[in-house]
């Protein structure tokens, strides 16, 4: 049964094609789909998604980011990180919610932290206190 994502992934705006290869930093104020390799530092201020031959050597910061192909190298994702089945992470990860499918792989350490940093609970115990 295929699970469906919660829509947390915005419009892809760029694309990196099979075949193609970059070398070099990489900013992005949009989200973006690689299919292809990436071998430099990875800034995205929306969304990635890494296709199942996409592979990124170095390190990642998004705001969400599915990994269907490979990644070497270290992560920070600001909310949702997700690793396919065919998923290949070989790196530390820094996100607020993390889901490994089965048959995905992780290779180092993680780190979680709530979206926007306390949970619910306890900004409305500390309003009150006030």
């Amino acid at each position: 049964m295929k699970r469906r994502r919660n829509g947390d992934y915005k419009n892809i705006e760029s694309i990196i094609s099979n075949g193609v290869e970059i070398k070099g930093e990489l900013n992005s104020k949009g989200s973006i789909r690689i299919d292809g390799f990436l071998d430099g530092k990875m800034n995205v201020q929306g969304d990635i998604i890494l296709g199942d031959k996409g592979h990124i050597k170095g390190e990642v910061k998004a705001e969400n980011i599915i990994i269907a192909g490979k990644i070497e190298g270290n992560v920070s994702v600001k909310k949702r990180l997700e690793i396919a089945t065919t998923g290949n992470l070989s790196g530390d990860v820094s996100c607020s919610i993390l889901t490994i499918e089965e048959g995905g792989i992780l290779n180092g350490n993680s780190s979680m932290d709530k979206i926007g940093g306390k949970p619910d609970a306890i900004k409305e115990v500390v309003k009150k206190k006030r």
